[in-house]
């Protein structure tokens, strides 16, 4: 499924439907009308694929750098800014918790949401009043639904607490709507989702042609995930509980709509897209243009690539995370690569290196191209974006069964990732002058997780860390465990320049991020960013602490 390539037709419908119904009181002209568009089957497709269409932006006119989670996981010990020193400076302000509430990558994390809300909320609006046969009415609106969910979902974990808009804005809304409480955005969360689940068929009630659209299994699985950060960060939460993250997940299992891939390697590849063990994948597409509305592809390879060879240099793993893998890991093969691991060899070839134009030795292997594969376009790649993997319904539901005491059902799931990892080949590549996926020759490696007690959810959340390094889970499972705090300790304590230096050293990060964080659960600590400051100069929002 392309779904990006129409929505131009949408939006300026939308910008039609947005207007007094009474603007002009004449006849119209054309055969389409803001009353009769959703009648017909193809256009109501055309407007709930506009409304996925802002997901899969990370740059574009309009806006700056939407690379939310790679900044997030710069926040953790696992990743550095990557790119020159100097470089990109503004990106330091996030990790270092002084984050300027004037800043474009800011504006975006919280303007493209609401981008995305506005279309959701005036497409659900059409789509109720619409005679379009019930089947695909009530599956659009399903869509829909999940994808407004997913933008509060988002806006919830960085900024806390944010207006909430369930019908297209009203003039009369503009500078009184005020900032719903953090619980608030959750549950607004959590009922978007719960409704999706009841009006999206599973994966296998979609013809092929639909592939890429929103499905139960990906609900469900959203769902866990947000029931899962609610319990770690919302203090006001008094409803939800790990049996809630259980019922989740285990529906997903049992669906039998998915399954892990034999092989960890092949699932970053190309040619190991929509796979199996893909729950959710934005569907990319090589385009012809760098910026929307005709932009069809990412950025995202470009943006982490080798600077001497195809790339950026950004988001750069650490020798904290590679420390963090066991030796005979195959995983870590399909996390790094660059001059100081494996003879500097990807994708078959041995590139130029040079790491004035990084931040540490390595680069992100899970976004590299082939050379074969690069666009035309620099910032049009047709790779798509892994959202949510069966590997973490499978790692989630072992963490709900720990914390619902039953242990030896969450070593199960536990050895399911373990067992594909321990028999998993190297990355494609791995090997100079071949672009096959060559097996490890490891005997006995990774070994069976026999702990208990609280080194058996220490155990589960390591493994969170290497199967979903440098996939944006990291700094999000730190905050929502009370983990956060001590990792910035490790982060100051390890992250260096390539003369030596200790990149923070003059930085007290804990107490920077101290004094922008609210209390959470359990005492810990959940810490924000700023609310733009032309949202709150315009809609009079209170602002974060401390900003």
């Amino acid at each position: 499924m392309k779904i990006y390539n129409k929505y131009i037709i949408v939006l300026l419908v939308s910008i039609l439907f947005a207007g007094c119904d009474s603007f002009l009181d004449v006849n119209p002209i054309g055969n389409e009308t803001q009353v009769n568009f959703f009648e017909t089957p193809e256009n109501a497709i055309y407007a709930v694929t506009a409304c996925y269409d802002p997901i899969g932006l990370d740059e574009g006119e309009g806006f700056s750098h939407n690379y939310l989670g790679m900044i997030a996981d710069m926040c953790t010990s696992d990743s550095d800014k990557g790119s020159t020193e100097t470089d990109f400076t503004s990106l330091i302000e996030f990790f270092e918790w002084r984050k300027n509430p004037s800043d474009g990558v800011l504006r975006t994390f919280y303007g493209l949401p609401y981008n995305g809300i506005a279309r959701c909320n005036e497409v659900l609006k059409r789509l109720s009043v619409s005679s379009l046969e019930e089947k695909l009415r009530t599956r659009l609106q399903g869509e829909v639904l999940f994808i407004r969910g997913y933008w509060y979902y988002k806006l919830v974990i960085l900024f806390g607490g944010v207006p909430v808009f369930t019908e297209p804005v009203s003039p009369s809304d503009f500078g009184v709507k005020e900032r719903n409480t953090y619980h608030e955005t959750f549950m607004q969360v959590i009922d978007d989702l719960k409704s999706s689940i009841e009006l999206l068929p599973e994966k296998s009630g979609y013809d092929a042609s639909d592939l890429g659209r929103i499905t139960k299994g990906a609900a469900r699985a959203l769902l866990a995930r947000v029931y899962m950060y609610q319990i770690g960060m919302d203090a006001e939460n008094s409803d939800t509980n790990w049996d809630d993250v259980y019922t989740q997940t285990n529906a997903v299992i049992q669906s039998g709509e998915y399954s892990l891939v034999s092989n960890y390697a092949t699932i970053f590849e190309m040619d190991g897209e929509n796979s199996s063990e893909s729950i959710w994948e934005l569907q990319m597409t090589e385009g012809t243009s760098e910026t929307p509305p005709q932009k069809t592809g990412t950025n995202i390879n470009q943006f982490c690539g080798n600077r001497k060879d195809w790339g950026w240099g950004f988001f750069n793993p650490t020798q904290e995370l590679v420390e963090s893998f066991d030796d005979d890991d195959p995983r870590l093969s399909c996390v790094i690569y660059g001059p100081s691991y494996n003879n500097g060899v990807v994708h078959g070839r041995i590139p130029d290196y040079d790491l004035t134009q990084q931040c540490s030795p390595y680069l992100s292997r899970k976004v590299a191209l082939e050379p074969a594969q690069r666009p035309a376009i620099s910032k049009s790649s047709g790779y798509n974006w892994r959202m949510i993997r069966y590997a973490e319904v499978l790692l989630t539901q072992a963490e709900a069964l720990y914390h619902k005491g039953d242990e030896s059902g969450a070593r199960q799931y536990l050895e399911m990732v373990r067992a594909r990892a321990r028999n998993s080949t190297f990355c494609k590549g791995y090997v100079e002058g071949s672009l096959d996926y060559t097996p490890t020759g490891f005997t006995g490696n990774l070994p069976e997780v026999t702990a208990s007690g609280a080194a058996l959810l220490d155990a589960i959340l390591k493994e969170r860390r290497l199967e979903f390094a440098m996939e944006s889970h990291r700094f999000f499972d730190l905050v929502r465990t009370g983990r956060y705090l001590d990792d910035l300790d490790v982060k100051k304590a390890t992250s260096v320049t390539n003369s030596g230096a200790y990149r923070y050293a003059n930085v007290d990060l804990r107490a920077n991020c101290l004094s922008h964080s609210i209390d959470g659960p359990d005492g810990h600590k959940i810490p924000l960013l700023p609310i733009p400051y032309d949202e709150v100069q315009s809609w009079s929002l209170e602002q974060n602490p401390n900003y």
